[in-house]
């Protein structure tokens, strides 16, 4: 498939995604591609951000922000946005969406996931073997460049100074340095390694477990592992060429169906994560503004994410909250989005969209949104809305519609997304 056409098919994978659910791609290799083509008024925000935390404080130390906005308010859309931009900055993402299985009160399934979806900059694929395979390369390539006389020796001697490097977990060096072995020259030890770095510990045998000088772990002590873990492979990252880590953490407030000591134990896991220190990392966490009712239940964490003095929204770079509603004013956004989808779905379609007229039904649309309350932010209905209308009219008469009608085929595709995702969804 050549270059042009591997394009349009992104755009059609793209535009079908968008007429069926009006979500954005979450694999960063794939959105890298997509999500330029219709995002808007993200730009001057994300410029922010990279200035002061991914060309800045971030190569240093670690940061959070509290990324707020409603049910269908472009949370993931953001979330996505700002792990591109911090690939171009030269620095790893992660994208963990929050769920039964993935709690940020476990630690290991938090790393694990971590690890799993770990996008180094300019890569195509994911995950830790090709985390290793780029750190091989990379470190190979750097004793070429000093022309030593035994560059397999160099490379040895690396090794050695990983194996005795100190970090938060106390094996880290020793097994990150079994498994870049294993990678180079594969073995059942340097495969062993592998899984433990990639949070498997219990799948080592005994034989496995003393060839890595390393104990069993006990289940009181899995979620201290992860945290240490997480930790750990924070401070290795720019071995691999990344100047630390973006963690973008979606879809919180499905943690918060817990309550008493569940969800005691939930904010404090987000306190641990908020207080973590010397590694450079910039977490996000994402979610809906009733967080905030939750947060306040917790002193410690209530006090770390609260805002003091002016809002990010009003030049204040440092806030933590990052309250999507305030980037620009709805009606504006919508409509500016519909008409960048306009070009989208012709080069997906192959149609000549009449621009004028769809550019009339897309602000009308919008205007229509922007009126409406479904209990639900409105960029993802409008999305999903508009596609679909455009997708109809690339294969009939394109025409002007009524506000009624508009506004019947925005409830429509409201009532849709509720039937298919029951009563809670996000975009």
């Amino acid at each position: 498939m050549s270059v042009d056409d591997d394009a349009a098919a992104r755009l059609r994978d793209l535009w079908a995604r968008l007429a069926e659910s009006g979500t954005v791609p979450t694999d960063l290799e794939l959105a890298s591609h997509s999500l330029p083509n219709y995002s808007v008024a993200v730009e001057p925000w994300m410029d922010r951000l990279a200035k002061r935390y991914l060309q800045d404080l971030c190569r240093r130390n670690s940061h959070f922000k509290l990324v707020i906005a409603p049910y269908g308010g472009g949370k993931t859309h953001f979330l996505i946005e700002l792990g591109n931009r911090a690939r171009k900055e030269d620095f790893a993402v992660s994208y963990v969406p929050c769920s039964a299985d993935t709690n940020l009160e476990d630690g290991l399934e938090l790393y694990k996931e971590s690890v799993k979806k770990l996008w180094l900059p300019g890569e195509t694929e994911s995950g830790l073997r090709r985390f290793l395979g780029a750190t091989i390369e990379r470190k190979r390539a750097q004793i070429s460049s000093r022309e030593v006389p035994d560059e397999a020796l160099a490379f040895e001697r690396w090794l050695h100074t990983v194996e005795r490097t100190q970090y938060e977990e106390n094996a880290f060096g020793r097994v990150m340095a079994a498994a870049l072995r294993g990678e180079d020259e594969p073995s059942q030890l340097g495969e062993a390694a592998f899984r433990w770095l990639q949070g498997d510990p219990d799948t080592l045998g005994r034989s496995e477990l003393e060839g890595l000088g390393l104990a069993r772990i006990s289940a009181k002590d899995k979620k201290k592992f992860g945290r240490n873990m997480l930790l750990s492979m924070a401070k290795f990252l720019p071995e691999a060429g990344p100047y630390g880590w973006v963690l973008l953490i979606d879809e919180v407030e499905t943690l918060f169906t817990a309550r008493g000591k569940s969800l005691l134990r939930v904010l404090a896991a987000m306190r641990i994560l908020v207080d973590i220190q010397g590694v450079p990392l910039l977490g996000t966490f994402a979610a809906v503004p009733d967080i905030m009712e939750q947060i306040r239940l917790y002193e410690a964490l209530r006090g770390r994410l609260s805002v003091i003095g002016a809002a990010f929204d009003q030049g204040n770079d440092l806030a933590v909250q990052l309250h999507l509603d305030k980037m620009d004013k709805q009606e504006k956004l919508l409509a500016d989005i519909g008409r960048r989808l306009i070009q989208v779905g012709s080069q997906a379609k192959g149609v000549s969209f009449d621009a004028e007229l769809q550019s009339s039904n897309a602000e009308n649309l919008a205007q229509v949104a922007a009126e409406r309350n479904l209990d639900v932010d409105a960029r993802r209905l409008y999305v999903k809305t508009w596609v679909s209308l455009l997708e109809e009219q690339s294969e009939k008469e394109q025409r002007r519609f009524e506000n009624q009608e508009l506004s019947e085929r925005y409830q429509g595709a409201f009532d849709s997304l509720r039937a298919s995702e029951s009563d809670d969804f996000e975009p």
